[in-house]
């Protein structure tokens, strides 16, 4: 099988300095496309100098089979399920923000898991967090219940293909298989992550809550709290903090948004092993919730 068979990750191709994740105004949600070209761009930039995280994404979007299961996922979710969106550009927006967090961890000295055991580099980290990212809500593919454990089901032939083309040493490829199923497994939050790099792509994954990202939020009867939250989200971004190494600046345009941070992001924060790293800063309250 050949790359021609699957669906490109992307629908085109944009100018190399896009790559700040776009925000949508108080009137017009972006577009999942923008999305995702935004997100793909910044994921880009972010694994550049990392030779062995750049074939792995190389690989898993030009010839695996994974953009069929990310749009089964989001049919799922979001038309039978109506819930907010989990498939590609869910997959996408997670890499970019936790590989920001990975990137500013990384910068204030903060070792990940696979970097501090001896296992790998900061290039084996970067893989670990990106393949976690693309692949760890695949499971809604089959059903939102027991999700998690339908994500390590279909990841394995995946990591199949991805992990082999990377590591000649099979010991060495497996110990990496089993930080991404760790980082997958917890990105819930429960279990609780236990390694640096499953506590980011947990906290990644929270981080997906700006305003478009709920797709069936605009009709009230059938809209979860978490969608009609999400409205209220204007923006995220991921920065260098103040006291802290990562802060997550949310700008919300109504209060209803504290729903999303408050039920879903600062527990994922709290669940991991790099809460004491982290800060939640809302700018329109000049206040920091976290």
């Amino acid at each position: 099988m050949t790359s021609s068979d699957f669906e490109p990750v992307y629908d085109e191709v944009l100018p190399s300095d896009c790559i700040a994740l776009p925000v949508s105004d108080h009137h017009s949600p972006l577009k999942d496309s923008d999305i995702r070209l935004s997100a793909g761009w910044k994921i880009r930039d972010l694994i550049v100098g990392y030779p062995k995280t750049q074939a792995a994404w190389d690989i898993l979007t030009k010839e695996s089979e994974i953009p069929v299961i990310w749009d089964m996922a989001e049919y799922i979710t979001t038309e039978k399920l109506r819930m907010n969106d989990h498939g590609r550009t869910h997959a996408l927006v997670t890499a970019a923000s936790s590989l920001r967090i990975l990137e500013l961890l990384q910068s204030s000295g903060i070792v990940p898991d696979v970097v501090k055991t001896g296992i790998g580099d900061p290039d084996d980290a970067s893989l670990i967090v990106l393949l976690s990212s693309l692949c760890h809500d695949i499971g809604n593919s089959i059903h939102r219940t027991c999700h998690l454990h339908h994500s390590l089901i279909l990841v394995q032939p995946i990591l199949d293909r991805i992990l082999p083309a990377i590591y000649d040493n099979p010991y060495t490829s497996m110990q990496v298989r089993l930080f991404i199923l760790s980082s997958i497994n917890s990105h819930h939050g429960d279990p609780s992550p236990l390694t640096v790099e499953g506590s980011i792509v947990s906290i990644g994954d929270a981080s997906d809550m700006a305003k478009g990202r709920a797709d069936h939020s605009r009709d009230i009867t059938k809209a979860s709290i978490h969608a009609i939250s999400t409205l209220s989200v204007d923006r995220v971004d991921i920065t260098k903090g103040v006291t802290k190494p990562v802060e997550i600046q949310i700008s919300l345009s109504h209060i209803a948004g504290m729903y999303q941070i408050q039920e879903t992001l600062i527990p994922k924060i709290k669940a991991g092993t790099i809460s004491s790293y982290v800060s939640v800063y809302i700018p329109v309250q000049h206040q920091y919730v976290y």
